[in-house]
């Protein structure tokens, strides 16, 4: 089973959690803090409740390239991070269940972590996985994501929705929830060197990174 992105921005991916190829994964054990990745993979996300070291990566020399990375969590709260040699390198995350995102890299990279309203029924039970692909910062992929509304075609002039083209771009949600149109943008992008790295972080004691936001209500007297 996959991981379910919600709410993705340019230096967080903020989930609510997280994905075509065989490469073999690096995985560590629990107790390793250090797994060796590129580019400037940190060895634990600093930002997780404790520090999570990093328990599993992939890494690429070139875009456009596609990892999955498999691995076992070790609580409800796991946290991901993606880093890449071009911050306007395009990245596009993808789940079996059809959600995902598509994004700009960032020169921070992105990041986020899982919770426990977004993990599937069975999530400490299974090994899970997330699919990244990265792909060059001129490949044709429209900005804005699409047109709003429930017609993401409704402002082309010409439009393939068979592949998820539209004026010679690519729509976002046709690059994560049909396979055909990510397999055609990626035969007609031209390989070239990009660095980039995911890497995937937990520890069995690892809590809610995001407070609990409480209110205070002050009733008064009144008369």
């Amino acid at each position: 089973a996959g991981l379910t992105l919600a709410g993705l921005a340019a230096a967080s991916l903020g989930v609510q959690s997280l994905w075509v190829g065989t490469a073999q994964v690096s995985e560590r054990p629990t107790t390793t803090a250090v797994v060796s990745a590129a580019p400037s993979l940190p060895p634990e996300d600093t930002r997780a409740v404790p520090p999570a070291p990093l328990i599993a990566s992939q890494s690429s020399a070139t875009v456009p390239a596609g990892k999955t990375v498999k691995f076992r969590p070790l609580s409800l709260f796991t946290s991901y991070r993606i880093v890449c040699a071009d911050p306007h390198a395009w990245v596009i995350i993808r789940s079996k269940g059809g959600s995902g995102t598509v994004r700009r890299c960032g020169p921070k990279g992105l990041s986020s972590s899982s919770s426990r309203e977004s993990v599937s029924s069975g999530w400490l039970k299974r090994r899970q996985q997330i699919e990244v692909w990265v792909l060059p910062a001129d490949a044709p992929i429209l900005d804005s994501g699409g047109g709003g509304g429930s017609d993401p075609y409704a402002a082309c002039a010409v439009a393939k929705k068979d592949v998820g083209w539209c004026d010679g771009k690519y729509l976002w949600i046709p690059l994560v929830r049909q396979p055909d149109a990510l397999k055609k943008l990626v035969e007609e992008t031209r390989s070239r060197p990009g660095a980039w790295a995911v890497g995937v972080y937990d520890r069995a004691d690892a809590t809610d990174p995001v407070p609990t936001v409480t209110t205070t209500v002050t009733l008064k007297p009144t008369g």
